[in-house]
């Protein structure tokens, strides 16, 4: 029987665990556990895109609003707005891993050269996506840059 010796056990292959994997010092050993293949989880299989003041005519404070009123009121303020405040930095971070958003054709749409839509409630175009496979252009390059990791 073997033995097997961690730093740290994640449980999950999804976006928020790959997040861990990726986060941790590589002097860190990690085990992931997976209930299948590491696509098993459910990122690999959203479509849409992700929200994120992104837009230089976007606003957070704006995105904060869009939130509550879609939530209607049932949201925590404190936990909308960090979300909301830390998505552009989570999408930046996400590009420079490599993930493959789509990119805007033509023309200038603010800090980013990529395609944002609207969608739901929002009332801006924040909404940054990979085609309509985001969450799978996510999960694969998220997997890919663990796997590259020797602990």
């Amino acid at each position: 029987m073997a033995t097997y010796r961690h730093d740290v056990l994640i449980i999950g292959s999804g976006a928020a665990g790959l997040t861990v994997a990726l986060r941790l010092p590589e002097t860190t050993r990690v085990a992931m556990l997976s209930k299948g293949k590491l696509t098993s989880a459910s990122t690999y299989y959203a479509q849409g895109g992700v929200a994120a003041v992104l837009d230089q005519e976007d606003s957070l404070e704006s995105h904060v609003q869009d939130t509550h009123v879609a939530g209607g009121g049932l949201c925590h303020d404190d936990a909308v707005r960090y979300t909301v405040e830390n998505g552009p930095d989570a999408i930046r971070w996400l590009i420079d891993l490599g993930v493959d958003f789509t990119r805007f054709d033509g023309g200038d749409n603010g800090a980013l050269p990529y395609h944002l839509t609207r969608e739901g409630g929002h009332s801006h175009r924040r909404i940054i996506h990979a085609a309509d496979a985001t969450g799978k252009a996510i999960s694969t390059t998220m997997i890919e840059a663990v796997k590259q990791r020797d602990n």
